[in-house]
């Protein structure tokens, strides 16, 4: 069908389109559908921030901006009925699929989940979930680990799912263990005034399931054997913005007795994210929640560090244990993350090439290029 094939993409309506305070959802949007600009007609529509102008683009790409809350729905049937796609994508909202599938039902439809998040029974009773997810035409998620999830949830869902894995623009990340890497890592760990440190790095948002508060228990065990070593949090509980929670002033707290060692650093707007990826030796993701992905897996890969993360949801599809970093139970957490750690910091020869091998993985594997490509076959497939 070549440029004649006319796709709607429907964000969820969190964030504006483009923005620098965006989710991981709306980064996937941002990054994916330019690489596919070239083979399929795409309109991006979004909500409206009340800064951004209604329409404008994202590369080539027109993105509508729309008022949000009731009107929303109406506003996008308004533009697909005017410009008529073949296929609509929406992301990470069953019941905006479920409505615009009823009432376009000419129209393929399709429903790309990003989590659990919006089918877990706190959102809808399970059989009116079931019953949204079988209006579609079919389902996109980002890993096996989520597809097989939703078969466990509705064991009688009959609609297609589909696996497209989330990448990472390799051209963001300066690679360690390379002389540019090593000179912009070493200049910039000088003036912070952290020459010859260690840097173990957590980025993401400060709530429990994420665990950093397993990073801050085992930091001292670390400290002990590791005299250089240093800890950076990048984050905070709400995208772009800082407000504290209890959760993260018991951090604070644990983290009061080291305190030129523990940094806390507000969110970091993407991709200004990637230096402090350069800065890593180690970079742990320490979930106690089964995460679906993980993009913070494939941007340490990337960056050539290691990760020692969790054998949760989908990471173990991510990070290869032994080879790409290490991968522990929720049950080690408590008593073997920080010799884990520590045994990486002892070795920049192990650090180096399990660094060298994730660079290569997301390399081979996951860029924005591979997701883009097949969810252009995803919605050039089966024409109805």
């Amino acid at each position: 069908m070549g440029n004649g094939q006319k796709v709607a993409v429907i964000s969820p309506g969190s964030f504006v389109i483009p923005s620098g305070r965006s989710s991981s959802v709306e980064r996937v949007i941002e990054k994916v559908v330019p690489l596919a600009a070239g083979q399929l007609q795409i309109r991006i529509f979004g909500l409206a921030d009340g800064q951004l102008p209604a329409q404008g683009s994202l590369g080539n790409v027109p993105c509508y901006r729309l008022p949000g809350g009731r009107r929303y729905v109406d506003s996008i049937l308004k533009h697909l009925r005017k410009w008529l796609p073949d296929t609509v994508d929406v992301h990470n909202r069953p019941q905006l699929a479920y409505r615009l599938k009823a009432r376009l039902p000419f129209t393929r439809v399709y429903l790309t989940l990003h989590s659990t998040t919006f089918i877990s029974p706190s959102y809808h009773p399970e059989i009116r979930t079931l019953r949204m997810l079988e209006s579609v035409d079919g389902l996109i998620v980002n890993s096996q680990y989520l597809k097989d999830e939703i078969m466990r949830r509705f064991p009688s869902l009959t609609t297609e799912i589909s696996v497209n894995p989330l990448g990472v623009s390799l051209e963001d990340f300066v690679p360690r263990w390379t002389p540019n890497g090593e000179l912009l890592r070493e200049a910039r760990l000088a003036d912070f005034g952290w020459d010859n440190r260690k840097v173990v790095l957590f980025i993401g948002r400060l709530l429990p399931t994420k665990g950093v508060h397993h990073l801050l228990e085992a930091f001292p065990a670390i400290l002990e054997k590791e005299k250089d070593a240093m800890l950076i949090i990048v984050g905070s509980v709400f995208y772009g913005v800082d407000r504290e929670t209890e959760y993260v002033r018991r951090l604070k707290v644990l983290a009061e007795p080291y305190k030129d060692r523990v940094i806390f650093l507000p969110y970091a707007p993407y991709p200004r994210v990637a230096d402090w990826y350069n800065l890593a030796d180690i970079v742990v993701v320490p979930s106690g929640d089964e995460e679906a992905f993980g993009l913070v897996n494939v941007e340490a890969m990337a960056s050539a560090v290691p990760v020692v993360a969790t054998e949760v949801g989908g990471i173990p599809e991510i990070v290869k244990d032994g080879i790409t970093g290490v991968l522990l139970t929720p049950g080690e957490l408590d008593h073997c993350l920080g010799d884990r750690i520590q045994r990486l910091l002892e070795s920049e020869e192990v650090r180096r090439n399990m660094g060298r091998a994730g660079r290569e993985l997301a390399r081979s594997r996951f860029r924005w290029q591979h997701t883009a490509e097949r969810w252009i076959s995803i919605m050039r497939s089966q024409n109805l």
